[in-house]
């Protein structure tokens, strides 16, 4: 698909309209061919914020559609929303923003095409293959009283987070730990009373009305 016919699939005019995680996944989950070149004109632009948010809500929803059986594919794949999350925050450039989209451009070719979940339905132990999504896809269908599946992960977890990636994430829980203990530490100094605390030169009571 080109970028003109990925726009007509999101329904969209301008990528001015790209702001919910609707659209998001309408792309990731786009199961037919997208050129590398139109997948990034897609995301080059977009706010960083924006791409914070709607990826991290992307992730949050199918995370909440994991089977039990994927303990192991639900931390890899927390683990590259982490990743994404963080180049994310570090794109305000169309430079900047590259590996961004190489890494959720490989997830997606994984997720869509390339993971092999083995899965055996409990009613016959008629057993057949499927990817990461679709397998996910079954799951929550058995929630309608659709067939209920045993799911064996085990061969899609051939997945390799970019070490660029994975650096972003590492310094963004650095500085939010960082963060953490300079704050417990101007309450263990008494400088900031937790039951009180003091902001702008002002004190605010419990029983103040506003």
């Amino acid at each position: 698909m080109d970028y003109d016919e990925l726009m007509e699939l999101l329904e969209i005019d301008s990528l001015d309209e790209f702001v919910d995680f609707e659209h998001f996944a309408t792309l990731v989950e786009c199961d037919e061919e997208i050129p590398y070149e139109s997948f990034f004109k897609i995301f080059a632009d977009i706010d960083s914020q924006t791409l914070v948010e709607i990826t991290d809500t992307y992730f949050e929803d199918i995370l909440q559609g994991m089977p039990d059986d994927g303990i192991e594919v639900y931390t890899l794949m927390d683990t590259v929303r982490q990743a994404l999350i963080g180049l994310a925050k570090n794109s305000t450039t169309r430079d900047e923003r590259i590996p961004y989209v190489d890494e959720l451009y490989k997830f997606r070719n994984w997720y869509i095409f390339d993971s092999i979940v083995h899965l055996r339905r409990l009613k016959d132990n008629v057993k057949r293959d499927a990817t990461v999504s679709e397998a996910m896809s079954l799951y929550r269908l058995e929630k309608l009283n659709e067939d209920q599946y045993r799911y064996d992960f085990s061969d899609s977890l051939d997945y390799e987070i970019d070490e660029y990636a994975i650096s972003f994430d590492a310094e963004l829980d650095e500085e939010y730990d960082e963060t953490n203990e300079e704050d417990e530490e101007l309450y263990e100094d008494g400088l900031i009373d937790k039951k009180f605390p003091v902001i702008d030169g002002e004190s605010y009571d419990e029983d103040e009305d506003y």
